[in-house]
């Protein structure tokens, strides 16, 4: 059963960015899966969720945004609709996302 991840994380279009100016980047990643012979593997859905630490991430809380599942195959400059973001503010996100299966 093959896995598809979320790998290269960006945030306009840099990974682990330490500023940026936008009040809504645009957050993009690529597809990586375990088992790369398999065609056909794609994204049909994703969630993101962005949160205020670093543990609030790991315990998949969201408190600044959780998107939700979105049935979407974009991955690329889907634009941050949370909370508003302050000068100065550490974010961490992460992003699932679910195949053709289901998974």
């Amino acid at each position: 059963m093959a896995t598809l991840r979320p790998v290269l994380l960006r945030c306009e279009y840099r990974v682990n960015p330490l500023g940026i100016e936008e009040r809504q980047p645009r957050l993009s990643w690529l597809l990586e899966t375990d088992q790369p012979q398999r065609r056909g593997q794609r994204q049909t859905a994703y969630q993101i969720l962005v949160a205020s630490s670093e543990a609030n991430l790991r315990a998949d809380r969201g408190d600044l945004w959780d998107s939700g599942r979105v049935a979407s195959e974009q991955t690329s400059h889907i634009p941050y609709a949370g909370k508003p973001l302050t000068s100065g503010m550490e974010c961490w996100w992460k992003v699932r996302v679910w195949d053709q299966e289901g998974r």
